[in-house]
């Protein structure tokens, strides 16, 4: 059974590991892809913002979307560049700062988005980067990248969720009237995805 599982998660993501070898074939570094993943989040969390302060929100929740779903490719495709050149794994601590801020940018940048709270975007982004933290803790004891980067909430879940919600306002759906808004009921779900991450890290890290 745990050989099918294994072979249906790599036949999902094979365009991926394609697309990452053709990159590799054309000379075209992991930091060029890491570097524009994070860009796509910095942009995701403007266009979050945009979306309280323009009269057609539902433009900047698409490219908001766009973004977010652009960064989930950049990071799977630099995972499998990173894969297939392992000597370049050291490197993985310079881009942890960028990394995180990009992370942040996002969610408080969410945070202002239409009907969300600014303060639950900050909280959000603080669990976020602590789960990073984390992640690279994990790491420097020995843990494989998989290992130290386990958990409910991590940064493609966050991605994922935003997109999804981004899908739910642009539809019209998330503004039906909840007992909450649907971006602050997606801000509690990262909050505490992110303090259980966390948690669970430490965790593993202890044993």
């Amino acid at each position: 059974m745990i050989p099918a599982q294994e072979s249906r998660r790599r036949g999902r993501w094979q365009p991926m590991r394609l697309a990452a070898l053709g990159l590799l074939r054309m000379g075209v570094a992991g930091e060029v892809i890491a570097i524009s993943g994070m860009i796509f989040g910095i942009v995701a969390g403007v266009c979050f913002l945009f979306t309280s302060e323009t009269e057609r929100p539902s433009l900047f929740w698409l490219l908001a979307l766009a973004c977010c779903v652009l960064r989930i490719l950049a990071l799977r495709i630099e995972g499998f560049m990173r894969a297939s050149i392992p000597e370049n794994l050291e490197d993985d601590y310079q881009q942890e700062l960028p990394e995180r801020v990009s992370d942040a940018v996002t969610l408080i940048g969410f945070g202002f988005a239409a009907e969300s709270n600014p303060w639950l975007g900050l909280a959000s982004a603080l669990a976020a980067i602590f789960s990073a933290y984390m992640r690279s803790v994990g790491v420097n004891r020995g843990a494989t990248q998989k290992e130290a980067a386990s958990g409910p909430m991590t940064r493609v879940h966050r991605l994922l969720l935003l997109s999804l919600t981004s899908i739910l306002m642009i539809t019209g759906i998330g503004t039906f009237d909840f007992q909450s808004p649907l971006p602050v009921i997606a801000m509690w779900i990262i909050f505490f995805g992110c303090i259980a991450t966390v948690f669970i890290r430490w965790l593993r890290i202890q044993n």
